[in-house]
């Protein structure tokens, strides 16, 4: 592995430990007020699939509710879309929610909500860390290689993980992204494959936001592996469908849980919370989310012209 110093960030001269949000040195949380947030995503300016549109619309009148974690259709839907991708699962590994900051809210309290640190990169997606300040957790930032987000350099994530552990911490959760947001960078596999090794041996859980990961302005040009490819015993995927499959006021996503006993019992310590906070899709938009993760001719030729047309703006901005 490339030889880094694991204890400073390049760009504030901080050690990464000490870096945490809304909680000082004796890691007792702070009152400073409301949740903070990033601000929402701006729409894409595009209209509505006119397909999607008819799929919704064809299930307005169905009165019944989506039971908590999705209905079988929709639960194959998303099996057959990660399949496509390498990723094989089945049915019963796998939950939708409302979005997917409900997913990442109930997996963080699976998984660190009884006293455990969460990890990410720094940067991250502005959506990340408040979900684990809302359950009273801190969260560590971990400086990512300048070349690349949404992936922690591997010795400064060991660094952080014994410096967490050295001040009576207990880090279990880390939270990384593939195909980043904000950085709009694809992480190359061999750091990937070594801040993976480095969080496995550790002891740590990861979870994968792939959610732009067929967005990519020039995928020729990229190899994008998924976390899970590599360790899928230690990995939950997390996919939001609002934004390259369904419009933004459409929220819906799904999670990818290990096959393992582990990962039957995070799955359902995960139906458990969305059950208590009442998190279930409503039928139109699971509808229209199982058309979706069809990804029929219709849905693939959008997302195609609206990447290539994102990429033109950013080529030209830039």
């Amino acid at each position: 592995m490339r030889r880094r110093d694991p204890g400073r960030d390049r760009r504030d001269g901080l050690g990464a430990a000490r870096r945490r949000d809304e909680v000082g040195p004796d890691r007792r949380p702070q009152d400073h007020g409301p949740v903070r947030y990033g601000p929402p995503l701006p729409a894409d300016g595009l209209p509505v699939l006119p397909e999607l549109s008819a799929v919704l619309a064809a299930a307005a009148g169905r009165a019944d509710a989506q039971p908590v974690g999705g209905a079988p259709a929709l639960l194959e839907a998303a099996c057959g879309y990660w399949t496509r991708r390498g990723l094989s699962c089945v049915p019963d590994r796998i939950a939708a929610g409302p979005g997917a900051p409900a997913l990442l809210l109930a997996i963080t309290a699976a998984l660190a909500g009884d006293g455990a640190d969460i990890l990410v990169p720094r940067p991250c997606a502005a959506w990340w860390a408040p979900y684990a300040r809302l359950l009273g957790r801190p969260v560590f930032h971990v400086p990512t290689p300048a070349e690349s987000g949404g992936v922690p350099d591997p010795y400064a994530l060991l660094e952080t993980v014994r410096r967490v552990r050295a001040e009576g911490g207990d880090p279990r959760l880390l939270v990384l992204s593939v195909a980043d947001d904000p950085t709009a960078t694809v992480a190359p596999p061999e750091l990937l494959h070594e801040t993976v090794e480095a969080a496995t041996a550790e002891g740590l859980h990861l979870v994968s936001d792939e959610t732009w990961r067929d967005t990519l302005h020039a995928p020729h040009e990229t190899v994008l592996l998924s976390p899970a490819e590599m360790w899928p015993d230690e990995v939950t995927v997390v996919t939001d469908l609002a934004g390259a499959l369904l419009p933004a006021g459409w929220p819906a996503a799904v999670a990818r849980f290990p096959a393992t006993a582990a990962g039957r019992q995070l799955h359902a310590r995960v139906l458990d919370v969305l059950t208590a906070l009442g998190a279930r899709l409503a039928a139109p938009v699971a509808a229209a989310a199982c058309y979706a993760l069809d990804e029929p001719p219709p849905v693939t030729g959008r997302r195609e012209a609206a990447v290539r047309l994102h990429a033109r703006v950013a080529a030209a901005a830039h």
